[in-house]
């Protein structure tokens, strides 16, 4: 009997990480790691001056999506939101993508066929005539802890990307005692399937002893964090999505 152990957050309003392992009867828990503080004030200012001369936004990670619904719509006019939502948005992974969705907007790029920056980067750059690259200016909504992976293939190319901090990032409290106490409820005849999805907050984590799970890591930066800190990675999931973890639990 499978019982899943995911680092995460789960997302609001819906997981869908949660939402397929409950139609699969598959046992499962969560464990936050990470608290974030929406900065959304430098956000709501550029909306508001200068939503006119946005050609395009990029989005990557769902907490930026909640900082965008939560904190920086809210603060705006009708109008305006009207324009962000009619704005081309790129994305990375259908989950976020789906969020983008649900909160409003209508032109979403990449989503499912971008399981990271760097492909993500190339599709923008693939995109006819290049449309997003002359005298045209992309807003990047990030964390205060992000990857440049995106900029530092975009920028040099001539694109004009500003990166726009949204929400900031820090490790939760007792992430240790509360792993700790995860791993001892269960059941010694029980395989615990571990699944990372950041090295974020796991510095305490990895220091564990991991001889008995199966060990998954949602992506290939994050298997090459948890080797670098001799774990053993039993599988790593095709896409960052629930389908694809879904997949790799079937195979171990």
């Amino acid at each position: 009997m499978k019982n899943v152990l995911l680092l995460k957050t789960k997302t609001t309003p819906t997981d869908p990480y949660e939402n397929l392992l409950n139609k699969e009867s598959i046992n499962h828990s969560f464990i936050p790691l990470l608290t974030h503080k929406h900065i959304p004030e430098n956000c709501i200012n550029l909306f508001k001056t200068d939503i006119d001369n946005i050609d395009y936004l990029i989005i990557t990670s769902q907490r930026a999506v909640e900082a965008l619904e939560q904190s920086i719509l809210p603060a705006l006019s009708e109008s305006i939101i009207e324009k962000i939502f009619n704005k081309p948005i790129f994305t990375v992974g259908p989950a976020t993508a789906d969020f983008l969705k649900r909160i409003g907007f209508n032109d979403i790029k990449g989503g499912i066929d971008a399981g990271n920056g760097s492909i993500l980067s190339d599709l923008i750059m693939d995109q006819p005539d290049e449309k997003y690259k002359t005298n045209k200016k992309g807003i990047f909504l990030v964390g205060e802890i992000r990857k440049d992976v995106i900029p530092r293939k975009l920028i040099p190319k001539g694109y004009d990307l500003t990166e726009i901090e949204v929400y900031a990032t820090k490790a939760m409290d007792n992430i240790k005692e509360r792993f700790n106490a995860k791993m001892n409820l269960e059941d010694n005849d029980i395989v615990n399937y571990v699944v990372f999805f950041s090295p974020q907050g796991t510095e305490d984590i990895i220091k564990s002893d991991f001889s008995n799970s199966v060990v998954i890591s949602i992506g290939p930066t994050t298997k090459e964090y948890l080797e670098k800190n001799d774990i053993e990675v039993k599988g790593v999931c095709k896409k960052p999505n629930a389908d694809s973890l879904l997949e790799l639990l079937n195979e171990l």
